[in-house]
C-alpha cells in the first residue's frame, strides 16, 4: 500500500510538472526552427544569401543540449539482468543574445522561434538494460514540446570502480543521437560524461545518490538548400549551411533516489564558460 501511495504521488507531480511546462499559452508557442533566421541578407538575382554562422552555430549547440539523453549518472550499474525505463522532462534556459533568435523587419529576417519564452521543454522517454562486467546499455526517443521534432539517442556506460565501500563509483557514459523532422536542419550530436557518484541508504527505506561530473558534447549541424526572402522579393533566393562542428562542455550534478522499484530524480547541467543551463525531473522504475 506504502509503494502504490507513492507511485500515485510521484505520478500527479510528474503530470503537473508537465501540465506546467506544456501549458497554458502552448498553443501560442512554436519551437519549430526557422532557418530563413540565419540568411541575413538576400540580393536580388537568386546570388545566394549571406548567413548568419555564428548565430546558428549558438542556436544548434543550444538545441542539441536540450536534446542529450539526461541522468548520466548515477554510473552505478544496474547488474547484468536489472532493467530500468524512466520518463523525463527537461527544461532549457534559451540564450536568446544572438540575431538568429529575433526578427528583422529591415531584411525580412523572421526569428528561428516564432513567439517562444525563455525555456526549451522536451519530454525524453529512456530505457537502460545492464549487461556483465559493469555495462550498461541503452536508448532514448525525445520529444520537443511545441514543435515536430524528435531525437532518437543510444547510451554506453561502464564503470570500473563500483561497490567499493567508502569510495564513490566511478565510470563513463557515453551517448549520441539524431534530430528527425526539423525540416531542412540536419543535427547529430554525441558526448561523453566522466561521472563520480555514490548510493547512500537512508534508514533502510531508500537510497540517495548524489552524482557529478564533466560532460563533453560535440555537434555537428548543416541545412538542406532553403528557400529564403528578401524585402519585397516574390522569388525565393537559395542557402544552405555547410556542416558546422561545435564542441561543448558543461558540469553535471543530480540527485536520485530510489524506493523499493520506484525511481525518481532531480539534474542540473551548467555549460562551461558561458554558464547556459539546463534542468530535469524524471520518474522511473528499475526491475
Amino acid at each position: 500500500m506504502h509503494d502504490r501511495a507513492l507511485i500515485r504521488t510521484l505520478l500527479a507531480f510528474m503530470l503537473a510538472t508537465a501540465a506546467l511546462a506544456t501549458g497554458g499559452d502552448a498553443a501560442a508557442k512554436s519551437f519549430q526552427p526557422d532557418l530563413r533566421a540565419f540568411a541575413t541578407r538576400c540580393p536580388p538575382g537568386n546570388g545566394g544569401c549571406e548567413t548568419d554562422l555564428s548565430g546558428f552555430d549558438d542556436f544548434a549547440g543550444q538545441l542539441a543540449a536540450s536534446l542529450m539523453s539526461r541522468f548520466p549518472g548515477p554510473i552505478a550499474t544496474i547488474g547484468s539482468h536489472g532493467f530500468e525505463v524512466s520518463y523525463t522532462i527537461g527544461m532549457t534556459e534559451l540564450d536568446r543574445g544572438s540575431g538568429g533568435f529575433h526578427s528583422d523587419a529591415s531584411t525580412g529576417r523572421p526569428a528561428v522561434f516564432s513567439n517562444t519564452g525563455g525555456v526549451l521543454t522536451v519530454g525524453q522517454l529512456q530505457v537502460r538494460k545492464g549487461l556483465p562486467y559493469s555495462f550498461q546499455v541503452g536508448g532514448t526517443v525525445t520529444q520537443v514540446f511545441g514543435s515536430s521534432m524528435w531525437d532518437t539517442g543510444l547510451q554506453l556506460a561502464w564503470t570500473p570502480l563500483e561497490g567499493i565501500r567508502n569510495a564513490p563509483d566511478l565510470g563513463l557514459h557515453l551517448q549520441g543521437g539524431i534530430l528527425l523532422g526539423a525540416g531542412d536542419l540536419i543535427l547529430v550530436h554525441a558526448g561523453a560524461a566522466l561521472i563520480l557518484s555514490k548510493a547512500l541508504s537512508v534508514a533502510g527505506l531508500f537510497t540517495l545518490a548524489p552524482f557529478g561530473g564533466y560532460q563533453f558534447m560535440y555537434v555537428s549541424a548543416s541545412t538542406h538548400l532553403t528557400d529564403a526572402y528578401g524585402p519585397d522579393q516574390t522569388k525565393p533566393n537559395l542557402f544552405a549551411i555547410d556542416p558546422r562542428n561545435m564542441f561543448l562542455h558543461r558540469l553535471v550534478f543530480g540527485l536520485e533516489a530510489v524506493a523499493s522499484w520506484v525511481v525518481i530524480g532531480a539534474e542540473m547541467t551548467v555549460q562551461v564558460p558561458n554558464a547556459n543551463r539546463t534542468y530535469a525531473l524524471r520518474l522511473g522504475a528499475k526491475f
